[in-house]
C-alpha cells in the first residue's frame, strides 16, 4: 500500500484497496463555478474545511491553511476575538461562486491562491450570524485534494485526516461514498506514548489515520474525550502506534453525505 501523500500538485483520490494514491486528473475540466461552503477551525492558524455534497461540483474533500483580510485589516482578528467572545463552534464561510479545482494546479501552480466570501457564526444555509462581509480568503497551504471516486470501497476501520499545527490539531473524518459523514474535532497526542510523533511538518501533509476497533460509521466516530490508538495509514514511521485524546466536536453533519447525487 502507498503512503498517504497530498499536495496541491498532485491531488490525491482512495485506492481501490486498502489504502490511499495520489495522482494528477484533470479534474478542472468540466466544472462550473458554485458557492463552495466551508466549515472554519483554528484560530492563531485558520483551517477550512469544505462541506462536501456526493453530486458535482461538489464532489471533493479538501482542507485548506488560510488567512483572512479585509480592507479594515482587522479580519482575522475581528473572527478570532468573536470565536473567543462567544465560544460557538461552528464557523461557516460563503464564498463567491468559483470552481473549486481552481486551488490545485497540475503543473504546479494553482491557478487561484485566494477568494473572497462573507463569514458566519454558526452555519450560513441554517440561520447563522453574519459576522464579516466581504473577507479575502489566502490560501497558504492545500493540505489535502480529493475529488469522490465513485469506485471507492469505504474502510474497514475508522479513519481520519490529521492536520494543523503547534496547540491546534483537528481530525477530519475521511469521507469516502455513501451514506457517510463529515465530522471535524480538536485531538492531542498523549505525550510519551510513541516514537512517532504528529509533528507541525507531519501534521502539514494531511496524514490518515485508523482508529483502532472504531468501524467506520457515524456510530463509531470520535466524541469528546475519547482516548484512542490510532495508526498511521500506508507505511508510517517507525513506533507507528499513536495514542490520541479527542477534544471539541466543531461539526458533524449526515444528512448531506446521506445518499449519492447527479451530475450537474
Amino acid at each position: 500500500m502507498k503512503k498517504l501523500k497530498v499536495v496541491p500538485e498532485k491531488p490525491s483520490c482512495l485506492d481501490r484497496r486498502r489504502g490511499l494514491r495520489t495522482e494528477v486528473r484533470n479534474m478542472a475540466a468540466t466544472d462550473p463555478k458554485a458557492t463552495h461552503g466551508m466549515l472554519v477551525v483554528g484560530e492563531e492558524t485558520a483551517y477550512l474545511s469544505h462541506l462536501p455534497m456526493f453530486m458535482r461540483p461538489h464532489d471533493f474533500q479538501v482542507l485548506l491553511e488560510a488567512t483572512f483580510t479585509n480592507d479594515a485589516g482587522d479580519a482575522q482578528q475581528v473572527y478570532v476575538d468573536d470565536r473567543r467572545t462567544t465560544g460557538t463552534a461552528v464557523y461557516t464561510l460563503r464564498p463567491e461562486r468559483f470552481v473549486l479545482t481552481e486551488l490545485v494546479g497540475e503543473d504546479g501552480q494553482p491557478a487561484r491562491t485566494s477568494f473572497t466570501g462573507t463569514l458566519f457564526r454558526g452555519h450560513f444555509e441554517r440561520g447563522g450570524t453574519e459576522i464579516l462581509d466581504p473577507v479575502t480568503v489566502d490560501v497558504r497551504h492545500v493540505v489535502h485534494f480529493r475529488r469522490f471516486d465513485r469506485h471507492a470501497v469505504r474502510p474497514t476501520d475508522l479513519t481520519y485526516l490529521a492536520f494543523g499545527k503547534a496547540d491546534e490539531r483537528f481530525l477530519a473524518h475521511l469521507v469516502t461514498m455513501p451514506p457517510d459523514f463529515d465530522h471535524v474535532v480538536a485531538m492531542r497526542q498523549a505525550p510519551g506514548t510513541s516514537r512517532a510523533e504528529l509533528t507541525d511538518e507531519v501534521l502539514r501533509k494531511g496524514p490518515a489515520l485508523t482508529i483502532a476497533a472504531r468501524p467506520d460509521g457515524p456510530d463509531g466516530r470520535l466524541r469528546e474525550g475519547d482516548q484512542v490508538t490510532a495508526g498511521f495509514v500506508g507505511e508510517g514511521p517507525a513506533g507507528s502506534d499513536l495514542r490520541l485524546v479527542t477534544g471539541r466536536e466543531f461539526y458533524l453533519e449526515e444528512g448531506e453525505l446521506a445518499a449519492g447525487g447527479h451530475s450537474h
